[in-house]
């Protein structure tokens, strides 16, 4: 009786919750959770209503994972685990979206000064220095040649990513989550780092030159990721083809961009194998103006 009542204790509420394996704080219209078996995150999806991805136009809930579920490993590999993966990380995207949407207002509302010909204030050109840094953006143009190069170029990195890029090329560096860097190192990308002694080390090659990252949690690998995405060389065609899109005013759906990823992996024809994953699991939707709700 007693595990019965704080079971249902458990389903009414969540901050700073401890249920089975779970751990689990509601903060700001956000479930984060912490730890928590396969389980206990599906529950928790069905009890926020986030049962399906593949509807246009969705809202999905705000539950945050800062790592995959602690029993992932011994699940059996099935299209309904490789579906709860999808649920995993799609608000993870979706709100590092949001973060790259707002900085991309930024941008914006310097660039209509600029159209319009008022004068930018010093808060203004350091704003646009300070994302040109961060967003790879060069030129040794200067003054007013210079502001308009790098609010085009901005506006071309500073931009939202296809969930669905995003969530299938996890899915095919980690093997749905199974791997040892995305269990051990939260990292669903395969990111590495050479030639310094930090880091996990690869499992099959000890005396190698390089490393893979470890992140503090599932939200820091996909910001690093997305970051990479709207920065790298290895992307500028991507970035084209999705401000393209935008000119058109369309989504810049991920089947459209797949093969503009070949540049950055090994994997042969992994823009076959990313579009192989599109069609089977639905994921063209999640491109398709998804939104973040709160959660109550």
């Amino acid at each position: 009786m007693f595990k019965l009542s704080v079971a249902i204790f458990m389903m009414l509420f969540i901050p700073q919750t401890v249920f089975a394996e779970m751990t689990a704080e509601k903060q700001n219209g956000a479930i984060l959770v912490k730890s928590a078996t396969t389980k206990e995150v599906e529950d928790l999806f069905l009890k926020y209503g986030y049962e399906d991805y593949t509807k246009t136009r969705s809202y999905f809930p705000r539950i945050y994972l800062s790592k995959l579920p602690t029993d992932w490993k011994e699940i059996p590999e099935s299209p309904t685990r490789n579906r709860t993966f999808i649920r995993i990380l799609l608000p993870l995207v979706l709100k590092i979206n949001e973060e790259i949407k707002a900085e991309r207002e930024e941008v914006e509302k310097v660039g209509r000064k600029y159209v319009n010909g008022q004068p930018l204030s010093e808060e203004d050109l350091k704003l646009l220095e300070e994302k040109a840094e961060k967003y790879n953006v060069f030129t040794r143009l200067k003054g007013d040649e210079r502001t308009g190069l790098l609010l085009k170029r901005l506006l071309t990195n500073i931009d939202e990513l296809p969930p669905s890029i995003m969530i299938s090329t996890a899915a095919i560096y980690t093997d749905w989550g199974t791997s040892r860097l995305a269990l051990e190192a939260n990292d669903l990308y395969k990111e590495e780092i050479w030639y310094k002694n930090e880091g996990l080390r690869p499992a099959d090659d000890e005396n190698s030159d390089y490393r893979y990252v470890i992140y503090a949690n599932l939200e820091d690998c996909i910001r690093a990721k997305s970051l990479k995405i709207n920065s790298h060389v290895n992307y500028d065609y991507f970035r084209e083809s999705r401000r393209m899109s935008r000119e058109l005013n369309r989504p810049p759906f991920g089947r459209q961009l797949a093969v503009k990823m070949m540049n950055d992996s090994n994997y042969q024809n992994i823009a076959g194998i990313i579009d192989y994953t599109f069609i089977f699991y639905k994921l063209d939707n999640t491109d398709y103006f998804p939104q973040l709700r709160d959660v109550e």
